[in-house]
């Protein structure tokens, strides 16, 4: 759950993301996503771009942690593409062209964001685009894979096929993950529909065929 609030000490809005434990979850499991909530924060405060939403604190209370975050007037991909369908190409790359750059800083920080997707890209109204939610997938349950000897960060529509077959993640993994979500954007659905909700299609062979292009989108400028 994200609260937009105001830092009364510096006379500034900004966004506030509680930590929602799920019910049932044992002390330990909710020991862990505590850490995992402190794990992104530790990771967030790392990251310093212009395409990178900005972490600027880490609060407690009751034992959760909220993080105290820059706010941004903006919309989700996600949000855009279930209103519009498609986006034009030129929209979409100078979209994957902001993401790729805070990606890279990310990267050159060491840093491996697992969960690249539409809801985790923000687009103002100035075409400024901003990626958000390091690791917090991971803390809240938001639609990762589970396993029982661990948790797989990542979406099943946009997640790399080496992070379903439970591999280390990598900066290529990242880089898959945008690659999909710039093809959701483009085509207006993901590059299979059905690894949404099927397994063995995240982990199907990188080399096996992909849909072509539909004609829905606009074609590219030569």
């Amino acid at each position: 759950m994200v609260w937009r609030a105001r830092d009364e000490r510096l006379e500034r809005v900004i966004a506030i993301k509680q930590l929602l434990i799920r019910p049932g979850l044992t002390p330990a499991k909710t020991e862990e996503a505590r850490r995992r909530a402190m794990r992104e924060a530790r990771i967030a405060a790392r990251l310093h771009h212009r395409n990178a939403v900005a972490l600027l604190d880490v609060a407690e209370h009751d034992g959760d942690p909220y993080l105290v975050m820059e706010f941004v007037n903006a919309r989700s991909l996600s949000a855009v593409i279930a209103e519009r369908g498609t986006l034009p190409p030129e929209q979409v790359a100078a979209i994957g062209s902001q993401v790729a750059a805070a990606l890279a800083a990310a990267h050159a920080a060491g840093i491996v964001h697992r969960d690249v997707k539409p809801g985790n890209i923000l687009l103002d109204e100035q075409g400024t685009v901003k990626i958000t939610d390091f690791g917090i997938s991971k803390a809240t349950g938001d639609h990762t894979i589970t396993t029982d000897t661990g948790v797989l960060a990542g979406t099943p529509a946009y997640l790399a096929p080496e992070l379903a077959r439970g591999q280390q993640p990598t900066t290529a993994s990242d880089v898959f993950s945008l690659g999909s979500t710039l093809y959701h954007a483009l085509e207006g659905t993901p590059r299979s529909a059905s690894t949404r909700t099927r397994w063995p299609c995240c982990t199907r062979s990188p080399t096996a065929t992909s849909p072509r292009p539909a004609t829905a989108a606009s074609s590219p400028p030569p």
